[in-house]
Parts: structure tokens; C-alpha cells; sequence
């Protein structure tokens, strides 16, 4: 098995483009003037995409200056400190008192990541206010719900929040795999829901997920859009479905890690066969920053929903049965000195290796050999599985989604990129035996027809 062989200068030219066109189609739904493109270069690179959005963000004036923010935690403190930067008047609410005590010196520690000026940070502070009531979040021109994936206390919380804020205020949800019209359906006013889904790291992830459902209202899409790329944000549209695309992407690559691990792969050669391909970050180090507990209540929605690609692993059962939860805890696949989200590297911890012992399997050298092959090919099947269903009105934007929210190895384009580009024989050959254990030939058979079809009708044909 060898890795698939992409001209790395075409694989560029064509993410520059696929940028572009998100961005363009962007400013567009935002209603925004579009002498505004014309600011956009013509090609760019991933890495300097921050820059072109702080352009396009100096230009957009933000449609809800006073945002309320549910819950207190890593997501709710980077999403606080995200609108405070764009001078936004922020409303944080949870009723835990620990972390509400502790809110203003974590974002304080947010904003610190992007500014060194000290007294600009107390005055972007100096608009924060945290509160134990929701009552206060009544007077918000919009509302963001950040708490955990778990649907009953999302539902509760929008309840609640629907006899408090006025129907012309807007809400919003963070959720990363519920889809949107479940939580909209309890609601008397479902058209003013959307979702807003920022990605973890906030500071350091460009794109943000925008979601409508069935019944949302036009004008409120509109407005979503505005706001994301107020925030210097590129807002990509995706279909409300579960995991909506960056989660569909992330999960296939964390479940092809976790049978991976149990095939024998061991932790840090797991880990460093990712990053050696260009990963920017390892699948298990993921887990642990995330945090296990939410991979798993994230997980849930997306294993009912996919049975026959994602399954719960055993060794995340294990692992959470022992309450090692990643980072926060100080343990989870790694063990570490600092708590604090992605800082400091972790530390390799035998005892977890005698913990998962009786969930792993002897390793042998296909496994080893095969393990960047299988993280890469599982994230290529998802994303031709998200072409197929019509997640997205255009493909390329799962490849910007891949590569600016998750860290996909821009040398690939992206992962439908890295099918459509090859050889359909020798591609398509290369899935088939990094994917044996979870493609079937019927599935198989499916991709090579899309893939085909893809290299002839594509809005952006690679290069």
C-alpha cells in the first residue's frame, strides 16, 4: 500500500480557489456590498486566509451588538471572547457559581492567545457580564447556546429561554451534531433558531458552520452570515443533517483511530503517523484536548445516526469507566502537567496501555504500516459520503472545511481532492484496502460512479 502521490502545486492552487469561491458565496448570502470580493486575492493560502477575513471583517458591520452566551464553559469562554474582540457587549449566564466565578480570568486567558496589549484586553473586558439569571439575557440582540450535546438540556434551555427574550431576538445553538430542526420542532417560534457551530480552538479556526433548518426565517440566514464574518469568521452553509460536515469529517477520523489502536497501533505511533503525513494534529491528542466525555456525547448522535460507519468503542468506555477525560482531568490517552486547552505537549503514560490491554490486539506490520493510510482513506469516504448525500451545494467547501476547521494535510487538497485527482482505478484501489474492514464493495461501487461523475461536472475542475 503506498500513500497516493498528489502534484502538491496543483493541490495549492486548487484549495486557493476553493477558498475563494467559499468566501465569495459568503459575502454574497450576507447580502453584503461586493465590491468586497474584489479585496479577496486571487490566490492565497490556506495560512494567510486569517488575514483576507480580518479585511473583509473591518468591513462588516456586526448585526447583533449585545450577545447573550449560555454556559460557561471552554466553548461559551472562546465564543465570549471571540464577539468581545469585535466590540460586542457579551452576556455570559451559567447557573454552576465556579464557573461563572471564574469566567473573567479565563476569557481574560482567551483574549491573551491574540493581544499582548494589556489595557486593550481590560477594556474589551470591561464589556463582559456575567450573570446566574437568564432574565438577563432578555435585552440581547441575540442568544447563543453553548452547552453540552445532550438534546433534552438544550431543548429545556431554548424553553426557557423562548418566555424570556422577546420573539423579534434571535437564538442560536453551538451544537456540533444535533440537527437543528430537532431543536427548533419544541419551539413556538422555530423560524428565529439557527446554528452557529464554531470550531475548538476558537482563536485558531477560521471557518464557523452555518445551519438552517426547514422552517428558518430568510432574513435570519442573512443576518448569520453578517455576524460570522463580523467576527472574522468564513461561514460555510452545510445541510442540516447529523454532525452536519466538520464533525461527519472529524468522527470518521477519530473512530478509524480507535480501531486502529485496537488493532495494536499503539498510542504515540498512532498519533505520529498522523502528523507525519501532515495532520496537524494527532486523533488521540484530539480526544484528549476535546475532552472524552464530549467525544463520547457527541458521538452518540452520530453512531445512531451512521451504525454502519461509526461505532463506540470500547476503549473509550474503558477509559471514560476511569474517569480519565483527556487534558481537563489531567489524563486520557496522555497524561498531562497543564490543564490548560492546547498548550502544553503531553506526556505518554503506560498505565493506559494496561488499562485498554484487554481491548487490543497483538500489532502486526500491515497495521503498522497502514495506519496513515487508514486515518487518510476514512476521511476521503466521509467526505465522498457528504457529496453524495448533499450536504453541501458545492464540493469543494468539504475540502476547505477539512483543511481550515480540522487540519486535513493541505499537501491533499482536501479529501474529495485526493480521490477525484488520482487515478480512479489505482484511487479507488488504494480506499478499498485501507477501508476493507468497513467498505463494502457495494459502497465501493457507489464512489467510483461519484468520483467519475465528479471529474467530469465539478465547479471547480482540479487543475
Amino acid at each position: 500500500m503506498t500513500l497516493p502521490v498528489i502534484d502538491p502545486e496543483a493541490a495549492t492552487r486548487y484549495l486557493a480557489s476553493s477558498v475563494r469561491l467559499c468566501l465569495q458565496r459568503a459575502i454574497r448570502e450576507a447580502g453584503e456590498p461586493t465590491d468586497l470580493i474584489g479585496q479577496i486575492p486571487e490566490t492565497f493560502s490556506p495560512e494567510s486566509l486569517a488575514s483576507v477575513l480580518e479585511c473583509v471583517a473591518q468591513n462588516t458591520p456586526t448585526p447583533f451588538s449585545r450577545v447573550g452566551i449560555v454556559g460557561a464553559g471552554l466553548m461559551g469562554i472562546s465564543i465570549a471572547a471571540c464577539h468581545l474582540r469585535r466590540g460586542c457587549e457579551v452576556v455570559l449566564f451559567d447557573n454552576a457559581p465556579e464557573a461563572l466565578a471564574t469566567a473573567p480570568q479565563r476569557v481574560r486567558h482567551e483574549l491573551e492567545f491574540q493581544i499582548r496589549d494589556a489595557s486593550q484586553i481590560s477594556a474589551f473586558l470591561s464589556h463582559l457580564h456575567c450573570a446566574s439569571d437568564l432574565h438577563h439575557l432578555a435585552d440581547c440582540a441575540c442568544v447563543i447556546e453553548a452547552v453540552p450535546e445532550n438534546l433534552p438540556l438544550k431543548q429545556a434551555i431554548f424553553k426557557q429561554l423562548e418566555d424570556l427574550v422577546p420573539p423579534d431576538r434571535v437564538f442560536l445553538t453551538n451544537t456540533s451534531t444535533i440537527p437543528v430542526g430537532r431543536l427548533a420542532k419544541e419551539l413556538r417560534g422555530p423560524q428565529r433558531l439557527m446554528g452557529l457551530h464554531f470550531l475548538h480552538p476558537v482563536r485558531e479556526r477560521p471557518v464557523v458552520e452555518v445551519i438552517g433548518h426547514r422552517q428558518t426565517e430568510p432574513l435570519l440566514a442573512v443576518s448569520v452570515m453578517r455576524q460570522a464574518l463580523a467576527l472574522g469568521k468564513l461561514p460555510l452553509t452545510v445541510s442540516d443533517s447529523p454532525g452536519f460536515v466538520v464533525n461527519r469529517l472529524l468522527f470518521a477520523y477519530l473512530d478509524e483511530a480507535l480501531r486502529s489502536l485496537a488493532d495494536g497501533a499503539g498510542i504515540p505511533a498512532l498519533d505520529e503517523s498522523a502528523l507525519r503525513v501532515g495532520f496537524a494534529m494527532g486523533p488521540l491528542r484530539i480526544m484528549d484536548e476535546i475532552g472524552l466525555d464530549t467525544v463520547w456525547a457527541a458521538g452518540r448522535i452520530l453512531w445512531e445516526a451512521f451504525p454502519d460507519r461509526i461505532q463506540a468503542s470500547p476503549i473509550l468506555v474503558t477509559l471514560l469507566k476511569h474517569k480519565r477525560l483527556g487534558r481537563k482531568t489531567g489524563r486520557g490517552f496522555y497524561q498531562y502537567s497543564d490543564v490548560t486547552s492546547w498548550t502544553a505537549s503531553p506526556e505518554t503514560d503506560s498505565t493506559v496501555e494496561k488499562l485498554l490491554a484487554p481491548w487490543v490486539t497483538t500489532p502486526s506490520t500491515s497495521v503498522t504500516e497502514q495506519m496513515s493510510e487508514r486515518l487518510l482513506a476514512a476521511m476521503v469516504g466521509e467526505a465522498l459520503s457528504l457529496v453524495q448525500e448533499g450536504v453541501v451545494k458545492e464540493w469543494p467547501m468539504i475540502d476547505v472545511a477539512a483543511v481550515c476547521g480540522l487540519g486535513f494535510p493541505a499537501r491533499y487538497g482536501g479529501p474529495v481532492y485526493l480521490a477525484v485527482s488520482q487515478d480512479p482505478t489505482a484511487g479507488l484501489a488504494w480506499m478499498a484496502e485501507c477501508l476493507s474492514h468497513t467498505l463494502p464493495d457495494s459502497k465501493l461501487r457507489k464512489f467510483a460512479a461519484l468520483v467519475a461523475s465528479l471529474r467530469e461536472h465539478v465547479s471547480i475542475p482540479p487543475p
